[in-house]
């Protein structure tokens, strides 16, 4: 929870509606401040330890499997976590850095739930190994020989939900549950993420216009926006490729270290396309940013859900989005945004000139509200799919 990313914000969104149906404890290893200030003003109890874990990176931490071991000795050390997992009457586990150390302190009859987001990046995938830019070919194969160790680990923590009744996974989207089946063998449901209505109204609050000034985008005269931590994964240099000869800026929430930023401002300015990168801002600014987009766009590989789509459908932005992953599953092509073909940027163009038709927004707006309507993407839905599932045969499959 230290990086307030999509997979911490929808937790956090989520969290609510969910203490409606049960009686929560909220467990966990670190917490940012605002996390730690919107739960306690939602009245829900924290665990949190003294010393807050921080996950370990660098090549020794993924040779060593120093991450995974660091976490299960946080947990070890975690009293109150402990204590809760014999007061439960079931649990409810979010993947995440550290957290798949969590089920080896649960007894094997204690009912628990696996929400699957994704993978470890670079533990079976090649794109995570690259730099942003798609350099560094030669790095997948000498990493997947070096992490065999920690590989072996992150996989053997997945075994216990193929072998026992009592605990059964849900992937984020249909998309994910297959990679969940190709990668552990274990077959799961699935539990769609969600984005909050009042929170992404499609009218702006009252206090967009001034975050929105305060972002300095005053001097791009029209824009996308993509979103996420600056990453070949992320597809975030691919973003600027494809806006090339479009007319259009890029804003880039999320980006990466400062060097890394300069560098892919440098390299929009070599192609044409002005880019700002925006990072640590807040909900309203995020907002604001977004609402006054030409569109909001995604070129991530592999994506297991993705939020910012049905961010934008509830905002009322079009979403264009790379015809990959899990954006096939809330975009539908043509009715409430587009699905388009990586590497085809004439396709590209059109989208994006499509989304800048007023009428064509207004449509795709409308049908976008409908879409998170279908699929139930809201908190509320969210908790009481969850509580079917802790309540019912699901949890004994």
């Amino acid at each position: 929870m230290t990086v307030n990313g999509g997979a911490a914000r929808d937790l956090m969104r989520n969290l609510p509606s969910i203490a409606e149906c049960f009686e929560v404890r909220f467990a966990c290893l670190n917490l940012l401040d605002s996390q730690r200030q919107t739960l306690l003003a939602s009245g829900i109890q924290i665990l949190e330890p003294f010393y807050q874990w921080q996950p370990g990176g660098g090549l020794l931490n993924e040779i060593t499997a120093g991450q995974e071991r660091s976490a299960a000795a946080a947990w070890k050390e975690h009293e109150a976590a402990l204590a809760a997992i014999e007061w439960a009457d079931a649990i409810h586990l979010t993947g995440g850095s550290g957290s798949m150390e969590f089920p080896a302190f649960v007894p094997i009859d204690k009912p628990l739930h696996l929400h699957f987001l994704e993978s470890k990046p670079g533990i079976h995938d090649d794109i995570s190994h690259l730099n942003p830019d798609g350099s560094g070919g030669w790095r997948p194969g000498l990493m997947h020989l070096l992490q065999s160790h920690q590989r072996a680990r992150i996989e053997k923590s997945f075994r216990g939900f193929a072998d026992n009744q009592n605990w059964s996974v849900s992937a984020n989207s249909e998309f994910s549950a297959r990679n969940l089946h190709r990668i552990y063998g274990i077959k799961g449901g699935v539990l769609y993420p969600s984005v909050d209505l009042t929170e992404f109204s499609s009218e702006p609050s009252f206090g967009e216009q001034a975050a929105f000034d305060a972002m300095g985008l005053g001097g791009v005269a029209s824009y996308a926006v993509t979103v996420g931590r600056m990453s070949r994964f992320k597809g975030t240099y691919e973003a600027v490729e494809h806006l090339a000869g479009s007319g259009l800026g890029l804003a880039v929430i999320g980006g990466g270290k400062e060097g890394e930023n300069a560098a892919l401002r440098d390299y929009g300015d070599k192609v044409g396309v002005t880019v700002r990168v925006l990072s640590g801002i807040d909900s309203e600014s995020m907002r604001a940013v977004m609402r006054n987009s030409a569109a909001i766009i995604g070129l991530a590989h592999g994506e297991a859900f993705g939020l910012t789509p049905i961010e934008a459908m509830a905002l009322g932005v079009p979403p264009v989005f790379v015809n990959e992953g899990g954006y096939t599953e809330t975009i539908v092509d043509q009715l409430n945004g587009r699905l388009v073909e990586r590497g085809d940027l004439e396709a590209w163009h059109r989208a994006l000139e499509q989304a800048s038709d007023p009428g064509t927004r207004e449509r795709w707006a409308r049908n976008g509200l409908a879409r998170i309507e279908e699929l139930g993407l809201t908190p509320q839905e969210h908790a009481e799919r969850l509580y079917s599932i802790v309540n019912s045969d699901e949890l004994q499959q």
